[in-house]
């Protein structure tokens, strides 16, 4: 194994000499909170104005126990792949996060379908930053945070979806569910997870609970061929089996952190087979 690979996950055993928390490290202290996974390359895609002063603060604030790097990435992890990180215990603290449960060691599959969803939401924030109306990101929600809000009498959902976030442009609001398909569920399993949601909808199941009457569906893919075999797949979801522009499918590398705007283009396939822009 390379030596490069030890030396960026072992600690100095000291913390830097007189470092002290500055506003930039807060902001990302509280968007690892927030996101739970980054990536280099997304952290600076989120601070482009100074790169080399960001990487230096990130090393000061693992060396330092604020930030972790999660060791799952050893796997995959090249000299010039981007290193991942997620709050650290010193950062849960200073942030005085009480509900924050330090990360277990967990596999590949795990962090790469954490980064992917990361990707989508900071692509997405970079995107709606640039839009003419400037419209934002009201909530996002995930994992634990997302089940609970799905209770409905205190029963937990037929199935917890990857993200649930709402978009708000001058009070007028656009709401979705997010799945990060890696390619590793079933044809079966994801008909039955988009008659769920097809279910969801027709029953009006979270127009209270969550203030949502409609909603759409995104999927981004690892390929266009999987997001192709997902439209069609997804024709038997609703109730005419005709398929629904409820349900849009996209390729992740269909946008990048170099050209966020592109994914609120209309570049979204629908299971009806059409294409639609997210803000439509």
């Amino acid at each position: 194994m390379p030596q490069f690979r030890h030396k960026k996950f072992v600690r100095s055993g000291e913390p830097p000499e007189a470092f002290r928390i500055q506003p930039r490290d807060h902001e990302i202290l509280r968007d690892l909170a927030d996101y739970r996974f980054l990536s280099t390359e997304q952290i600076l895609a989120l601070y482009p104005s100074s790169p080399r002063n960001v990487r230096l603060r990130l090393q000061k604030l693992y060396q330092s126990g604020y930030l972790e790097r999660p060791t799952a990435q050893k796997a995959f992890l090249r000299a010039d792949h981007p290193l991942v990180y997620s709050l650290g215990a010193r950062g849960a603290e200073f942030l005085e996060r009480r509900d924050f449960v330090k990360n277990k060691e967990f596999g590949v599959p795990y962090l790469d379908h954490a980064i992917m969803i990361s990707q989508f939401r900071v692509v997405l924030t970079l995107a709606l930053k640039k839009y003419p109306t400037h419209p934002k990101i009201k909530r996002w929600w995930q994992g634990y945070e997302l089940k609970d809000a799905l209770k409905v009498r205190g029963q937990s959902p037929e199935l917890v979806p990857d993200a649930f976030f709402t978009i708000e442009e001058h009070g007028d609001v656009l709401d979705f569910f997010l799945e990060a398909d890696r390619s590793t569920m079933v044809r079966d399993k994801v008909l039955q997870k988009m008659k769920t949601y097809w279910k969801w909808h027709r029953e009006q199941r979270y127009a209270k609970p969550l203030g949502i009457e409609n909603f759409r569906v995104l999927t981004i893919t690892p390929s266009q061929e999987r997001a192709d075999n997902l439209c069609e797949t997804t024709k038997q979801a609703d109730d005419r089996r005709t398929g629904s522009n409820m349900f849009l499918f996209l390729p992740k590398t269909a946008y990048s952190l170099d050209r966020p705007e592109t994914i609120l283009q209309p570049i979204w396939m629908s299971a009806k087979g059409e294409r639609h822009a997210l803000l439509e």
